[in-house]
């Protein structure tokens, strides 16, 4: 390692010293700045960890990095001045008033950490603390000495209600807390859900936790416990006496489209009868609203779940939420339900009422902006419009208009350099359906997932000095949502059109050129296949919880058309085949992205990612797209190059070519350390390891195909540190990170620690968490 970057290394250390120093002066005598909570466990055989026992304390310590505690110095240096307007404004955003010292607060910690010890299983286990205090700063150990856990030994029901039983004894099987296990009262709370949730679903409506007793008998001597689980009968409203739980079915149901109508007065109602399928047979809804209802009735076919003369579920109105929130044409919609007075006592009715309020349908967006792209200025211009219902079932139009212009540093064919000689004009057209649009009626998939169907086209003409460039846009898809953690994503239709005109004189120096790279991104393509994504993704975001994301997608090109080579519509130019004059694409392409989080204390997190990914041309194809091959380095991966600086393999580009590093085969490993510095500030430190590489040899990329013996050997690794701006709505990130092995260099040559200098770093900015 150089003697510069020691240096650096060594003020660094000798700051932080100079700052806990500094922060020691503003310690008031009788108080102790709380620098951390220190947690020992005496034992191994336990059935939680550390990060359990740390949501148990009452006091939290001064946030700090290696020690340090940045917003903690800059509250007391700006603390007395905060007189002066600048100084206030960085007491209040960038300082943090100290934690001190509380004993009762450390007492209140004991407390809590016993009775969560006994409430899962750990009864009268025993908890001491000791204080570590230097010089006003100190750290709170909390030493755990578990008891012996209860073992639960019995589970009994005690429910009168025999339908009740009944549907309990279904869902044993399934219910978490279970005979050999160690006593915990957060499971019993969850069984307390389940049950509920299950009675619910099968027309419970009035039941609630509220009916559930979970009875709970220790021995202490055999540490076991019996549990017994009382399910009370409900109460009849006028004679006061026990009675069983009524089972409700769904009567009639009202849909309110142009939201609430007071007095409901001068009012239409519309019974709208239509097949569910030959097993359900019809369904009635019957919309009730005054004028226009700017809507049509067969939108909601398969979006109410619910269904009349069928039982009460609870699943089934969130489902029904779920899917109006597809309808954009509505917002803070209500479902409620109302009991039905009959003269059959064992028939139980609910009304169903679903008011749907409107929200606005049009919507304009004009944005005019100048660019600079390498020292060459411009003006772009767009226009945008939205409208949420545009055949009447919500479906939503979007259309955006581009045009612009810029003055580019580039001859053209006579040699001359233009004002403004770069033009742009596109457009840009997608409709959204809320449904499933298919000749095939796929009924029960349709109303059990509730796909949305979206179509885009796009067309976009650029003239540059030395060429001119058509793209055309067509896609048409699904998206659909298994339950709340996986997701599917079909496009059977993806058409991607470019078609390049280079004026005579580019053209002869492209003729010459013999880097096949540099020619290909000049050179007219086709892209006609099919995309498919699948997404799993385990978060949830109302807790800090770990969770694991996967996104697998794969992509061909050109199989259908190849089977129409021998027809008139496809032509044979230089042993290569040409629809509509241009060349089609023929490849296949699988990428893998695994994610992995993992939360350590309070929001200090360990983010992992891990990717793989192969596109393989064949057929009318020698090389990948360039649009669909692989590169590594940037904001989002390999931080320690720059956007495609990196690879493919070992290729150190000698000849210092202008050209963006594309490969077929991608490897990447990321490693993130993510903690919280104040309020909204947020820093990590992270390593990337990776490279990319080609599947044959490329006269272009020396050095980059993937070979079994020799691909670990051109693995790159960067480290780096990164700032993050956590607004909640929106991220800023900014990272510097410096290579550490860097595979351009010969082998004994790649490890760069030694030589790492400061300009070495790069910086990265983006918008939201690189993954």
């Amino acid at each position: 390692m150089s003697r510069g970057f020691l240096n650096i290394i060594l003020i660094c250390v000798m700051m932080i010293s100079m700052a806990s120093c500094s922060i020691r002066k503003h310690i008031p005598e009788d108080k102790m700045i709380l620098k951390s909570n220190k947690i020992i466990i005496h034992s191994k055989d336990i059935d939680f960890d550390k990060s359990d026992i740390s949501a148990c304390l009452s006091q939290s310590a001064n946030p700090n990095i290696l020690g340090f505690m940045p917003a903690t110095w800059v509250y007391y240096k700006t603390e007395d001045k905060r007189d002066k307007r600048l100084y206030k404004w960085i007491n209040n955003t960038m300082g943090e008033k100290p934690v001190y010292y509380n004993d009762e607060l450390r007492e209140q910690s004991v407390s809590k950490i016993i009775k969560y010890l006994g409430d899962i299983g750990y009864f009268k286990s025993s908890v001491s603390n000791r204080i570590k205090n230097k010089r006003g700063i100190g750290k709170v150990y909390y030493e755990i000495h578990p008891s012996k856990p209860y073992i639960i030994d019995d589970i009994t029901y005690a429910i009168k209600d025999t339908t009740v039983y009944r549907y309990v004894m279904e869902i044993a099987d399934v219910l978490p807390v279970k005979k050999g296990d160690i006593y915990n009262a957060f499971l019993l709370d969850d069984e307390r859900d389940i049950i509920t949730e299950y009675l619910k679903n099968n027309g419970y409506y009035y039941f609630t936790q509220d009916y559930i007793f979970m009875e709970v008998d220790t021995n202490y001597s055999s540490r076991i416990a019996k549990i017994n689980i009382r399910i009370d009968d409900a109460t009849d409203p006028i004679t006061a006496q026990p009675e069983n739980h009524k089972q409700y079915y769904i009567n009639n149901i009202y849909i309110y489209p142009n939201g609430n109508i007071n007095g409901r007065f001068m009012v239409d109602t519309v019974a709208y009868t239509f097949n569910l399928n030959k097993r359900l047979g019809y369904q009635t809804f019957n919309f009730v609203f005054r004028g226009d209802p700017k809507i049509r009735f067969k939108t909601f076919d398969n979006i109410i779940q619910l269904q009349s003369n069928n039982l009460y579920e609870l699943r089934k109105v969130e489902q029904t939420y779920k899917a109006l929130n597809n309808l954009k044409i509505f917002n803070l919609n209500n479902i409620d339900f109302e009991p039905v007075v009959t003269d059959h006592d064992s028939i139980n009715l609910l009304n169903c009422n679903i008011t749907l309020n409107r929200s606005k349908v049009n919507f304009y967006s004009l944005q005019l902006e100048g660019t600079n792209s390498s020292g060459d200025l411009g003006i772009l211009g767009s226009f945008t419009y939205r409208n949420k219902n545009i055949f009447r079932g919500s479906e939503i139009f979007n259309i955006s208009l581009r045009a612009g212009t810029q003055a580019q540093s580039v001859l053209d064919s006579e040699g001359n350099t233009n004002l403004f000689n770069t033009k742009e004009f596109g457009v840009e057209a997608s409709i959204f359906f809320p449904q499933f649009v298919s000749p095939i009626k796929l009924r029960d998939f349709a109303k059990e997932r509730q796909p949305r169907t979206t179509l885009t086209v796009g067309y976009n003409y650029q003239i540059r000095p030395i060429y001119t460039r058509q793209i055309a846009l067509l896609t048409f898809g699904y998206n659909w949502m298994k339950n709340n953690q996986v997701q599917h994503i079909l496009t059977p239709v993806t058409l991607n059109s470019v078609k390049v005109e280079p004026t005579p004189s580019f053209a002869q120096i492209l003729e010459k050129e013999t880097n096949q790279r540099i020619k290909d991104q000049y050179t007219s393509h086709l892209i006609f296949g099919l995309d498919y994504t699948y997404i799993f993704n385990n978060q949830d975001v109302r807790f800090l919880k770990d969770f694991f994301y996967f996104k697998a997608n794969i992509q061909s090109s050109g199989n259908l058309i190849s089977l129409l080579n021998n027809t008139s519509l496809v032509k044979t130019i230089d042993n290569y085949h040409e629809i509509f004059g241009i060349r089609y694409a023929q490849f296949a392409r699988l990428s893998l992205d695994f994610r992995y989080f993992k939360y350590i204390i309070g929001e200090n997190q360990i983010a992992t990612r891990f990717m793989i990914g192969a596109g393989i041309p064949y057929g009318n194809s020698n090389d990948m797209p360039f649009e669909k091959s692989f590169y590594a380095g940037g904001t989002n991966g390999m931080r320690g190059w720059a956007f495609r600086e990196l690879g493919p393999g070992s290729f150190n580009n000698p000849q210092n070519l202008n050209i963006e590093r594309i490969g077929d085969i991608q490897l990447e490993f990321n490693l993130e350390y993510r903690f919280p510095i104040h309020k909204f500030i947020k820093g990590a430190v992270f390593t990337d390891i990776g490279n990319i590489w080609t599947t044959r040899e490329n006269e272009t990329f020396i050095g980059g195909q993937f070979k079994f013996d020799t691909f670990y050997k051109q693995l790159a690794a960067d480290a780096g540190i990164g700032l993050r701006l956590d607004f909640s709505f929106f991220l800023i990130r900014l990272d510097a990170a410096t290579p550490i092995v860097n595979p351009a260099y010969p082998e004994g040559e790649r490890w760069r620690l030694s030589k790492l200098q400061f300009r070495d770093f790069i910086l990265n900015f983006g918008i939201g968490y690189p993954f």
